[in-house]
């Protein structure tokens, strides 16, 4: 099967050197350097959101986030797959999932650290599941509800018993109130699912994805950009650190890392493999944070946070 028959593609697969290293990788080995992918990207990002702001160091970071979806999306030809009676879903889906998931996350991230906050985000899977069921009559079954409480129960054992802030510095101190962490990166998670859901109807309808993920970005940029005043008083995110001189490529990079790298090789798992081993390993994002997390602060995670992570990704498999 060729990528292009699940109507996904990725200009990164015009680099000829990219295209040479995926025609060796198996698909679920790409799915395990997605998630990977992703880690690294929080890890990347835990730092400058912290001295920031989550909501500030969201707006920046989504400018380049647009830009390269933009990029991919005019490579792949998908603009002419949408229509635009679909701009107003497609607009509540990235105001509910980037302007108010991706600002809550990075909010939480930038009060608990990217582990608990990636703990947290797991909880999309539940309430996009939940949220399938009441709004398009997918049916939850027996291991769908063991599964939504496999990731529950994971995510207060690795939050309640986590790692301890001493040595490991941003990734895991906790800024205030590790309750009002968690309500943002809880918020985050629905919002996340919130996004998914509303641009379900246009892409089961043939919207191309790099189009449509394109399309909710800008406009969740937009929407940022147009109340950053008000986002950070809502967020209490009102840290006015100036930008350094490495804040711009830390940026970049966790928005080129996430969303060129991550993506190129979900697709590719994607389109040359079983789709549901392909969505349990790229999953793993929590697990294979701990031990990155461990070789940036020389401390290893606590056996709970380890023991929380395994279940979640554990949950998220009878999910699917």
């Amino acid at each position: 099967m060729n990528i292009k028959d699940l109507g996904f593609y990725c200009p990164a697969f015009h680099f000829s050197f990219l295209h040479a290293l995926l025609g060796i990788l198996s698909y679920q080995l790409a799915s395990l350097l997605a998630a990977t992918s992703w880690a690294l990207s929080s890890l990347i990002a835990a730092e400058p959101s912290r001295r920031l702001g989550g909501a500030r160091f969201c707006r920046i970071r989504m400018i380049y986030v647009s830009v390269m979806l933009i990029v991919a999306a005019t490579i792949n030809g998908g603009w002419n797959t949408v229509d635009f009676n679909d701009t107003a879903l497609i607009a509540i889906s990235g105001i509910i999932g980037i302007f108010v998931g991706d600002v809550a996350l990075f909010t939480a991230m930038s009060r608990i650290g990217p582990r608990r906050t990636g703990m947290l985000f797991t909880l999309n899977a539940p309430m996009a599941a939940a949220g399938g069921a009441v709004f398009f009559n997918e049916r939850l079954s027996l291991s769908s509800f063991a599964g939504s409480a496999l990731i529950i129960f994971g995510i207060i054992l690795a939050v309640v018993y986590g790692n301890p802030s001493d040595g490991t510095g941003v990734f895991e101190r906790i800024e205030g109130s590790l309750f009002v962490g968690v309500f943002w990166a809880a918020i985050g998670a629905l919002g996340q699912a919130g996004g998914a859901l509303a641009a379900k109807p246009v892409l089961d309808e043939g919207g191309d994805t790099l189009t449509v993920a394109a399309l909710r970005a800008l406009i969740a940029t937009l929407v940022m950009w147009s109340l950053p005043t008000k986002t950070d008083k809502w967020t209490r995110s009102l840290v006015k650190s100036p930008l350094v001189k490495n804040d711009q490529l830390k940026l970049a990079s966790s928005a080129f890392i996430a969303m060129v790298c991550g993506m190129t090789l979900l697709l590719y798992a994607l389109a040359n493999g079983d789709t549901g081993i392909a969505v349990v390993l790229s999953a793993t994002t929590p697990v294979l944070l701990l031990p990155l997390q461990a070789v940036a602060t020389k401390k290893m995670p606590a056996p709970f946070a380890w023991l929380g992570a395994v279940l979640t990704v554990i949950g998220t498999s009878l999910l699917i």
